[in-house]
């Protein structure tokens, strides 16, 4: 069975459904490009013929619609993601949303509903979910690496220019629902779950960019989530968007018997996925961790280390691995009957939790603290 996608925002010059969604359905077996779909006729023409795509459309509700079409791949900005995902359910396609799913938690709770009333398999792409050197970290933790966990400690640095995309609240595309939704579904996930939650937040980041023009600002653009979870392990979660020097992701895994580290390999990526791996046993020095193969997504080559995606940005090899690792397991979900895993109901309990903390912290504006319990 070969599942037949239309990616909705496959612009023939840039963007993450070009430069990784699409590259993933080419190199991915039992999958084919379909079809695309841009807001213009000659961009959606373009695309199809660069890309090798039977069909082109410029309106999302004839993709959704499509007979040859089955699986819907939405990569579009975060306000759009409601209604394609709608329409895309609605005309009992499978969907793989970009995250987030919604800008709101009851449009997410919405889809979810819709998604499991129309019998689709519904994937969320937090990509984390299906990093290999995540998955690898995991694995240990869980073997007993690092013996009993006893913490778990995150510092992540997002590229200052970025946070124009990110400084108002309007658009639903915010430091907290972004990134901080793939962490905190990352930490839950793969080393939790979390049973407690606090945030604090500051906005440092001047009214203007880094050229001097004015930007409006009313989105957090530090962010410190801390916590416990289950076994008692505590975490704590440095995020901010203030860095003028390159991206940077460094987990920190300690037990009783070792420590795991997971480090950025190109600060010059700007995902957080691009990472590797060292571990150390009692009192023995870090050395480097392979991966196990089976983790690997065998179809996105060692070589090259990223492709393009946006004009003077990339996309590294281990972001097109843990997407490439979440289709194979929703190519396995559709084919078996399976669950899906993360889905759109993973998707809108993640939006809800950071909902609640954000709310908490809005609602009392001089605290700047807010917290939830799972």
């Amino acid at each position: 069975m070969v599942i037949r996608v239309g990616i909705v925002g496959a612009n023939p010059d840039y963007g993450w459904g070009s430069g990784v969604h699409r590259r993933v359905v080419e190199r991915l077996s039992g999958f084919a490009l379909q079809g695309v779909c841009t807001t213009r006729e000659e961009s959606a023409r373009e695309a199809a013929e660069q890309f090798g795509a039977p069909l082109w459309f410029t309106d999302h509700e004839a993709l959704t619609q499509h007979p040859d079409i089955d699986l819907v791949a939405i990569c579009v900005k975060a306000p759009h993601h409601h209604a394609i995902a709608k329409a895309a359910l609605s005309a009992g396609k499978h969907v793989y949303c970009e995250w987030p799913l919604a800008t709101t938690v009851e449009e997410a709770q919405e889809l979810a509903a819709l998604a499991k009333a129309k019998g689709v398999k519904a994937m969320i792409g937090l990509h984390l979910r299906g990093s290999p050197v995540m998955r690898q970290a995991a694995r240990l933790v869980a073997d007993g690496y690092v013996g009993k966990l006893y913490g778990v400690t995150l510092h992540a640095r997002i590229f200052g220019p970025i946070m124009r995309a990110m400084a108002t609240r309007a658009g639903g595309t915010t430091l907290l629902s972004i990134y901080g939704g793939h962490l905190i579904d990352a930490l839950d996930h793969h080393f939790g779950p979390i049973e407690e939650m606090t945030m604090r937040s500051a906005i440092h980041l001047p009214p203007v960019d880094e050229s001097g023009a004015a930007v409006e600002r009313d989105a957090y653009d530090h962010l410190l989530f801390q916590g416990n979870l289950r076994g008692g392990a505590l975490f704590q979660v440095d995020l901010a968007g203030v860095s003028m020097s390159g991206m940077g992701c460094s987990w920190r895994i300690d037990g009783s018997d070792g420590a795991l580290l997971l480090s950025t390999r190109d600060p010059g990526l700007p995902a957080v996925e691009s990472l590797l791996l060292q571990g150390a046993r009692g009192s023995g020095p870090f050395e480097p961790i392979a991966v196990a193969p089976e983790l690997e997504c065998a179809a996105i080559p060692d070589e090259p280390d990223r492709y393009s995606a946006y004009p003077g940005s990339f996309a590294s090899r281990e972001a097109l691995s843990s997407i490439g690792n979440l289709y194979a397991q929703l190519a396995e979900a559709i084919r078996s009957g399976g669950p899906v895993d993360p889905d759109f109901r993973r998707a809108a309990d993640i939006q809800q939790r950071l909902a609640d903390l954000d709310a908490a912290i809005v609602h009392s504006p001089s605290a700047l603290t807010a917290g939830v319990t799972a």
